[in-house]
């Protein structure tokens, strides 16, 4: 156990060392008052008649020649703690500091670190053990960045030897492992050549540490028997990207490091040599820190699902990757069939084991119409949940099924009512014509407001001959994106943008451009990627600014309630039988109010997610959104819509699960 002590004005008795030595300086570093001896016999006649009352006795080295000494301060003074530190040494220390925290460096490393002169200190380091244990040691800053590496390895290395030679005690504090990407073998050997001793203090590399704080094992029985650690910092051969395939195909585990920059290529490499599309991949952003995100997604829509993300990163890619998303529950039933049946059929008290009828183990869920409760959140062998006795419609189409899964796994019962669905449009001439139309006029600006609108786009583009023609136009003008899957589809065609919206939206992505072009716009064309949502408002601010803007529309919203399900759903709100609604886009939004206005229940439908009237016991209906462009319509209707701080589905329904809660 490791204490935390305030040592300021404790008076500190330190046995086998002198003032200027290292135990000493850093003693007094920490704000302690500190008495040296070295020697034994003239410190017990102090300890007999002299000295006063230490808060602390340290003893340097072997205790054994200090045992009268600290016999006779307990028969004067009683029980006084002492501790004993190791004699001070000099050379080289190369510590592991862990995947970033504090209290995840070894005991050992912590030693070494206490212990030291001088530290080159990484920037994926635990920064706070320096501060807490060293603060005598001279600090050297030697960290890189993603294509900065201020003081070059040569450097690091001389600092290194010139400072050990001088007789001091240098620790070269990393991230992670030093023998993992850390560069320690070089070092090492360096060392070595020129006769600097040298001590390798291992860490916890991020490659496990880090997919384990996101709930991924790198391992699992039966399913991953192998991982592979790769560096990603450049871009892999096509000998390296086929001999990942070949492992995945085995179900083992690719994790690759520093591999932010990479990941496009290395998706694009993977697929082109045969990996399945499905194929699991979860992105760490920043692990165990304060700021760790989560990215999942399959091969297939990698680069736009973890385009958001930034350095440093973990990535990892294969069966074990789906951990880390939504359906976990769902995916750990699969891998461990087992645990699948314990938790469905969980044993009754009077039994410490029970069989589940051999009916149940084949029993499935039947198709359900839209409309309909998707499954009953109090059906029997139901797990409790945050969402346990509450009612979810969800409107959305697109990825439907992932959001009823995940509402279910928090004990919802849920109500499929799609509203609008996107589709291609009828035909691809008039993507062709509008394409044609915008490369006659040469844009100066291109705006993509969606990934998928983006890729349905290039797929036209590429069917009709015209991608050199539009990769050029693309290339030679400022691209603005609305969000970053938007930004991961142009940069998967090897092209950057020069802006993104800063909360992933239109109208301050318009905000910027006009900024940017000091409001004026006069005579620039602007190539306009739209999204199924017609924003002509914010077009005609562009257009108010002076500029041109030709549009290219490679999808459109269509009715996808086929059903009735959605005035089925109107009906439930407004008699407030339901809980809650998600909304997932803002056309989406638009059209479930357009239908409420048709059936003549719009002022129902808005007042059911508003207190009830006086005197009647009601519950409030909440609006569930995934980001402020899907709240926009609802709250101008006058719906206090639910708007969570990451515009994901995922954070939507947590959002819900926080406010509702389970029924009481």
């Amino acid at each position: 156990m490791f204490l935390d002590t305030d040592l300021d004005q404790v008076p500190i008795l330190l046995l086998g060392a002198e003032a200027g030595s290292r135990p000493a300086r850093r003693l007094s570093a920490a704000g302690a008052v500190v008495e040296c001896h070295l020697d034994p016999d003239g410190a017990v006649r102090a300890a007999e008649g002299t000295f006063a009352r230490p808060g602390q006795v340290v003893v340097v080295g072997d205790r054994t020649p200090w045992e009268p000494v600290l016999k006779a301060l307990r028969d004067r003074f009683g029980g006084i703690p002492v501790a004993t530190v190791g004699e001070e040494r000099t050379g080289v220390t190369l510590v592991g500091g862990g995947p970033g925290a504090d209290d995840l460096l070894t005991a050992r490393g912590l030693a070494a670190v206490a212990d030291a002169d001088v530290i080159l200190l990484d920037r994926l380091a635990p920064q706070g053990v320096v501060e807490a244990q060293a603060p005598h040691a001279e600090i050297v800053r030697v960290g890189k960045w993603p294509g900065h590496h201020p003081v070059p390895q040569e450097q690091i290395q001389s600092i290194l030897l010139n400072s050990a030679r001088q007789g001091n005690h240098v620790v070269r504090l990393k991230g992670g492992d030093p023998y993992v990407f850390g560069r320690g073998g070089e070092e090492a050997a360096d060392c070595e050549s020129w006769g600097v001793p040298v001590d390798v203090i291992p860490g916890i590399t991020s490659a496990v540490a880090v997919p384990g704080a996101a709930g991924i094992p790198v391992t699992f029985r039966d399913v991953a028997r192998t991982f592979t650690v790769a560096s990603g910092h450049i871009p892999f051969s096509d000998d390296e990207l086929r001999g990942f395939c070949g492992l995945l195909e085995t179900g083992a585990t690719l994790v690759v490091l520093m591999g932010v920059a990479t990941l496009p290529q290395l998706v694009a490499g993977l697929a082109r040599h045969g990996a399945s599309s499905t194929t699991p991949v979860a992105l760490v952003e920043k692990g165990f820190g304060p700021e760790q995100k989560v990215y999942t997604s399959t091969l297939d829509s990698a680069v736009v699902d973890l385009a958001a993300a930034g350095s440093p990163a973990v990535t990892v890619i294969g069966p074990v990757a789906a951990l880390a998303s939504e359906d976990r529950e769902r995916v750990l039933g699969e891998l461990t069939p087992h645990r699948a049946i314990a938790r469905q059929y969980p044993a009754p008290d009077s039994s410490p084991i029970s069989t589940p009828p051999e009916d149940a183990l084949t029993q499935t869920t039947p198709e359900r119409d839209p409309g309909t409760p998707a499954r009953s959140a109090g059906r029997t062998g139901a797990l409790p949940g945050p969402l346990s006795g509450r009612t979810v419609a969800v409107t959305a189409h697109r990825r439907a099924d992932d959001q009823i899964g995940a509402l279910e796994r928090k004990g919802a019962a849920t109500i499929a009512a799609p509203s609008l669905k996107l589709v291609p449009v009828g035909e691809d001439s008039a993507v062709v014509t509008e394409t044609r139309e915008m490369l006659a006029a040469h844009p100066d600006l291109v705006v993509v407001t969606t990934g998928y609108g983006f890729k349905r786009w290039w797929e036209v583009v590429q069917a009709s001959g015209q991608a050199d023609g539009v990769h050029a136009m693309l290339a030679a003008a400022d691209i603005w994106v609305r969000g970053p899957k938007g930004r991961a589809a142009v940069r998967g065609l090897e092209l950057h943008d020069v802006g993104i919206s800063p909360d992933e939206t239109i109208g301050p992505l318009v905000d910027e451009i006009l900024e940017s072009y000091d409001h004026d716009l006069s005579g620039a064309v602007i190539g306009w990627q739209e999204n199924g949502y017609h924003d002509r408002e914010q077009r005609q601010r562009l257009v108010d600014a002076g500029a041109s803007v030709h549009t290219v529309v490679p999808h459109r919203w269509a009715d996808a309630d086929d059903a009735g399900a959605v005035p089925r759903m109107i009906r439930q709100v407004c008699r407030r039988e339901i809980d809650a609604v998600t909304f997932t886009s803002a056309a989406g939004s638009d059209a479930v109010l357009s239908t409420a206005s048709e059936l003549g229940l719009e002022k129902e439908f808005v007042a059911a997610f508003g207190p009830p009237p006086e005197g009647q016991e009601a519950r409030t209906v909440v609006a569930g959104t995934v980001g402020p462009v899907t709240a926009a319509p609802l709250q101008r209707a006058g719906i206090p819509a639910l708007v969570p701080e990451r515009f994901r589905m995922g954070a939507m329904i947590n959002q819900l699960a926080e406010v509702l809660g389970p029924r009481p």
